[in-house]
């Protein structure tokens, strides 16, 4: 009897784990997707002719001039904003990882789209939609030079336990990640424009922050790209998590088949 309870209840919270996490990740798609669609219905402006409120400007970034560029921490490339992300697989497949350190420079810039000049200072919940650096370090294997640099550096940061047996490695298996913005590069910026007064007593313009629905990004991507790169993660994740629940309901469904 309790064996037919076990053999019951087993595939029933497999089922119940696939279907939630499905059911947050179909979530987390149905945003970017709907964000997407946001990012299409906002209007990209020359900054000539801004007036505050949601929009949308590409132009070239350019340090502002209290700003100090600074080297990004593993690439050393000089950023204006950067963001690296420390993670370790917890699933053993490569796709469950859990963020061990995050860190951000944040350095106000200037956008310049040949008709005039704004400032954009990144806020604390910006997304950071640019290309991304990224180093796996498997299991037990000796992490490249620029790695072993940055954790030497960064006191948050511990270097992972790795060990080799002959030819087989065991540790951790960690991702490295980075983020950032570069003088000099074109870029989009999606947020909300007010006006304040500049030290001349003039009146500016200042990006820095999010929508009323809750957007600023900053990219290194123009707007089409933007568009397109967040309709694909949405409608990928939309999969996903439909492939789980799917999944799920199988499993619950399983002992009764």
């Amino acid at each position: 009897m309790a064996l037919e309870i076990l053999s019951t209840l087993i595939p029933i919270s497999f089922g119940l784990v696939f279907v939630s996490g499905g059911c947050h990740v179909i979530n987390i798609g149905r945003k970017q997707y709907a964000q997407s669609d946001r990012v299409t219905d906002t209007s990209t402006t020359s900054i000539s002719s801004l007036q505050p409120g949601t929009i949308g400007v590409e132009g070239i970034a350019h340090p502002a001039e209290d700003a100090t560029v600074r080297k990004s921490p593993i690439e050393m490339d000089d950023a204006l904003v950067a963001r690296v992300t420390v993670e370790k697989n917890t699933g053993g497949s490569g796709t469950n990882w859990k963020v061990l350190h995050e860190e951000m420079i944040r350095e106000p810039l200037i956008v310049d789209d040949g008709t005039g000049e704004i400032r954009v200072e990144f806020p604390v919940d910006g997304e950071l939609v640019v290309e991304q650096m990224q180093t796996e370090v498997q299991s037990g294997h000796e992490p490249p030079e620029r790695i072993q640099r940055y954790v030497e550096t960064e006191p948050n940061v511990d270097e992972a336990p790795r060990r080799r047996y002959g030819p087989v490695g065991s540790g951790e298996h960690r991702r490295y990640t980075e983020e950032a913005i570069k003088p000099g590069e074109k870029v989009y910026v999606l947020g909300t424009v007010r006006e304040i007064q500049g030290s001349r007593g003039e009146q500016q313009y200042l990006i820095d922050e999010p929508t009323e629905a809750g957007d600023f990004i900053l990219s290194d991507k123009s707007k089409d790209e933007v568009v397109q790169q967040l309709k694909q993660i949405g409608i990928k994740r939309l999969a996903a998590g439909g492939l789980s629940v799917v999944i799920g309901t199988l499993c619950i469904s399983w002992p009764w088949l």
